[in-house]
Order: C-alpha cells, then sequence, then structure tokens
C-alpha cells in the first residue's frame, strides 16, 4: 500500500492542478494505494463576480495508476478535415482546439492518473474489429465512436452499454447534450450520447451560408432579423433567391461557370425536412419508436422540398451534377452562388475565403413553429458509446463525467466562443445566429436506424424526375414497419 505522505503528494498536486487550470475545487481526505479514492466529491463554486456560476462533476477523485483511457474512433480516407480533434493532442500547437484537448487531457491525467490514446479506423472496418475485442473479452476500449450511419449495428448487435446505467454519469448535467438522450434514447435504453467531450457531432450540423455582399447587391431583406422575428421559413428564403440565378458566360445552359441562388445538394431535402420539426421516426409515451414520415403535413412538406430542390435553373444540385464536396465548396468561395447549405465543419474550412458570409440556421417550414431546428449529420458525425465489454463501470462513469464537464469548461470555449465566432465567423451578428444553431441541435432516430432502407429513400427523393414519395412510400410502409418492430423488438431484449 502506497504511504501516507505520497498520497497526500498526490492529492496536493491535483489540487494545485484544479486551482491553476479552474478546474475541481476539491478538498480531499487521505488517499492510499491506486484505485481508491477520496471521500470528497467535487464542489460548486462562483468564477469571478461577473460570470454563470460554474458547475463541478459530482465524482470523487480517484487514482488509476496510469490507466489508457482509449477512444476507438472512425475515419474515413480523404475526409482528413473530419477526423478525430477532440481526444489526443500534442503540446504547442499552437492551434486553439488542439492546445485546449492539450489542457484538458492534461488536467484530468494529473487528477486521475490516466493517460489517453486514440486508435482511428476505417469506419467500414470499425464495427468488426470492436466485435473481435468483445467477442475475446478484451475491455480495450474507453469508448468508441463510430459513424452515425453504421453505429445501429452495434446497438442491435448488443455491442454497447446503456449510459443509464453506468454509474456515476449525471445526464442532467450540460455538458450531455440533453438532445441527444431524448431523440435517441429507445425503450428507455440509451446508447450513444452527445457530449462536450467531442466536437466531431457539432461540426457535423447543418446550417446555411450566404454571401453578405451578394445579398445586399439584390436588395434583400435583413436575414438576421427575418431569423430573430420567426419570419425565416421556406418559402420566405425562396422568394430571396428565386430571381438572382443567371448564367454568366452567356452560354444558354446553367452549370459551374454561372451564379446560382442556392448551392445544395440531397441533404438539403433530409435537413430542411427536419426543420420543418417533423421526423421520419417518432416515439411514443413509453420511448418505443414507431414510423412518422408519413402524414399530411409531411407529404406537403416533402413534395415543396422536392420541387426547391430540382428547380435545375436556380438550385444547383452537386449531387446530380457530380462535384466532389470541396468542388461544391469551391463555387460559393468562389462567388458563384447566393446561399450554400453548410455543415459547421465547412465554416472552419472556408475561414480563408474572399467571399465574405454570414451564417444562418435551417428555415422554419412555418413562422408558427416554436423555434428553428437544426439536425446534427448522421453522415460525417459520431457521438460516443461505451463497449460493453466494459469491466470497471464505475471508473469508466468517473472518467466520462469529469472528461466532460472539464471539457464544457476548455474544450467548447475554444471551439464555439474561439474557433466558430471569433476565428471564423465574420459577424457579431453570424455568431448570434450560431448561439441559435447550437442551442437547438437535433437527431432523427429514423436516420439512424434506417429501418428498412426509409432514410435512403427520403434522402434519395431529390435524385428522381418526379415526385413519387406518396406511391412510392405505400409499398416500403410494411417493410419499413416490420424492419423497425424487429429493431424495437432486438433492443429491448438487450440487458439494462
Amino acid at each position: 500500500m502506497a504511504s501516507t505522505g505520497k498520497s497526500l503528494s498526490r492529492l496536493i498536486a491535483a489540487l494545485l492542478i484544479a486551482a491553476v487550470t479552474c478546474q475541481f475545487a476539491v478538498s480531499c481526505a487521505d488517499k492510499s494505494s491506486a484505485g481508491t479514492t477520496s471521500d470528497t466529491t467535487a464542489q460548486s463554486t462562483n468564477e469571478g463576480s461577473s460570470e454563470t456560476e460554474r458547475l463541478y462533476p459530482d465524482v470523487p477523485v480517484v487514482d488509476y495508476d496510469g490507466y489508457i483511457f482509449r477512444a476507438l474512433y472512425w475515419m474515413v480516407p480523404g475526409w482528413d478535415w473530419r477526423k478525430s480533434k477532440d481526444i489526443v493532442a500534442e503540446e504547442g500547437s499552437g492551434d486553439t482546439i488542439e492546445d485546449a484537448v492539450y489542457r484538458r487531457n492534461l488536467t484530468i491525467s494529473e487528477i486521475y492518473n490516466v493517460k489517453f490514446e486514440l486508435d482511428e479506423v476505417d469506419a467500414g472496418a470499425l464495427n468488426n474489429k470492436l466485435r473481435q475485442n468483445i467477442m475475446a473479452g478484451d475491455d480495450v476500449y474507453t469508448i468508441v465512436c463510430q459513424k452515425q450511419t453504421d453505429v445501429a449495428d452495434l446497438i442491435t448487435h448488443g455491442d454497447l452499454l446503456n449510459f443509464f446505467s453506468i454509474p456515476y454519469i449525471d445526464l442532467e448535467k450540460p455538458w450531455w447534450d440533453e438532445n441527444s438522450i431524448n431523440d435517441y434514447s429507445i425503450a428507455g435504453r440509451l446508447y450513444l450520447i452527445a457530449s462536450d467531450i467531442t466536437i466531431n457531432d457539432k461540426d457535423g450540423t447543418a446550417a446555411m451560408a450566404f454571401a453578405k455582399q451578394a445579398a445586399v447587391d439584390h436588395n434583400l431583406p435583413n436575414l438576421y432579423d427575418m431569423v430573430r422575428e420567426g419570419t425565416w421559413t421556406v418559402e420566405n428564403f425562396y422568394n430571396t433567391y428565386k430571381d438572382v440565378a443567371r448564367d454568366l458566360n452567356g452560354d444558354g445552359k446553367m452549370d459551374e461557370a454561372d451564379y446560382w441562388g442556392v448551392l445544395g445538394g440531397r441533404d438539403v431535402l433530409t435537413t430542411f425536412f427536419s426543420g420543418a420539426g417533423s421526423r421520419i421516426v417518432s416515439k411514443d409515451e413509453n420511448d418505443i419508436p414507431y414510423i412518422s414520415v408519413m402524414s399530411d403535413r409531411n407529404a406537403a412538406i416533402l413534395e415543396r422540398l422536392y420541387n426547391l430542390t430540382t428547380e435545375s435553373e436556380v438550385f444547383y444540385h452537386h449531387h446530380i451534377a457530380g462535384t466532389d464536396d470541396a468542388q461544391f465548396q469551391d463555387l460559393f468561395e468562389n462567388g458563384h452562388g447566393l446561399y450554400h447549405w453548410i455543415r459547421f465543419d465547412s465554416i472552419s474550412d472556408m475561414r480563408a475565403s474572399e467571399t465574405d458570409f454570414g451564417v444562418l440556421p435551417i428555415p422554419k417550414w412555418e413562422e408558427s413553429q416554436s423555434r428553428y431546428y437544426s439536425v446534427v449529420s448522421i453522415y460525417t458525425s459520431s457521438l460516443m458509446s461505451v463497449p460493453i465489454v466494459t469491466q470497471d463501470l464505475e471508473r469508466t462513469g468517473i472518467l466520462l463525467e469529469a472528461l466532460a464537464a472539464e471539457s464544457k469548461y476548455t474544450l467548447m470555449p475554444a471551439y464555439y466562443e474561439v474557433a466558430l465566432k471569433t476565428k471564423y465567423a465574420r459577424d457579431d451578428e453570424s455568431a448570434e445566429m450560431l448561439d441559435i444553431i447550437i442551442n437547438n441541435r437535433i437527431y432523427d432516430l429514423g436516420e439512424m436506424l434506417n429501418p428498412g432502407g426509409l432514410r435512403d429513400f427520403v434522402l434519395d427523393l431529390s435524385m428522381k424526375k418526379t415526385f413519387t414519395f406518396t406511391s412510392t412510400y405505400a409499398k416500403v410502409e410494411r417493410s419499413a414497419k416490420k424492419a423497425l418492430d424487429k429493431l424495437v423488438d432486438s433492443i429491448e431484449k438487450l440487458p439494462e
């Protein structure tokens, strides 16, 4: 057993780190050997009279004797800007995000005596890799972050832990995304969650960018005021761009050389559908999912969005045109469109753009909507999960709660306030819009689960020559409902 002097030394070191970083206000009793805990939890204090009271995690201080907090993280070759940048970082890089990750990890490492490591695996191979570890009983990874398009297989196969069953995690604390909890729980179970630990899911948030000078040149109303007043709707959005497209080179056709009202793709239809408050799958009072895509309202919304996204003289559809993500973004940066559908990762990527742009939320369907909705992409982002093979649930819960709490006051300010608002957003109004978007992020369970391919069916609507939703849905409804029932049944059979 470690001596009392050594235990007190480790406590003093932890308290010094906490004071320097404004992390945990901890007064600890004697702590003995590795793996034992003090009898004290973190307490709330004020960080200056003018600042909001900082919250601290209600978790014990524990010496984990060099435990490796290892994350299994998805990647896609060629998507370097979407690779993990929130788990590990080197000292002194000069990058705002990396420095914040480094400082956060240093704080947690010193207090809990842990190290951080990252394993990146192609998303297409990640499930098999994790499953091999599980079959072997190897408790290798503390967390797993799989691309959302591929995570349903892990859920239904029983490879992930229910967050509701992990001790010390307080899901009512603000460092856990309440919307992800409400939207992604199934039958009282939660297998993936958004938190302040990672920023990959924030990068996947949908929004609209607009060219500010072009808005002035076309005598558009103040778009920021429209958002504030609640009049930023799909129809009002359409009215601002319907007459601005033009054939710049006079060759009688519209292509990449010309000027467009909107630069978008098939994702516009699905994100605007979510922006209307609609869902492919909803849940009943018992937290049981059911298919909700078909209703008179939803059919009308989808038909209108189909018409908007297939208006080929005004709307540039980059999936039909065949341009990749980089070429698509270059069109906006080079002044070929008034509006540009984006995810947050585009904001940082466009920081060197010569086009001065503002950022807006996804439009409402109607002014009577209580709020704007900005859906998080399942195609380019992940949330966080915990492998079922985890042996020390208390350790996992303590570390995740502590890490999430510290991230709220280090990583999130660096991401939102410095990287997005100060460094990349071009005006105060855009920063205000970012707050609106961030506070209204949502997740569509139907997109993540994709029962019977229903997600793909909706996504591909704008790729069709005619609007066939109502007639085609009638053909796929039965199989989609059957597939969802099977998914839910498999989940209900999993241990709570």
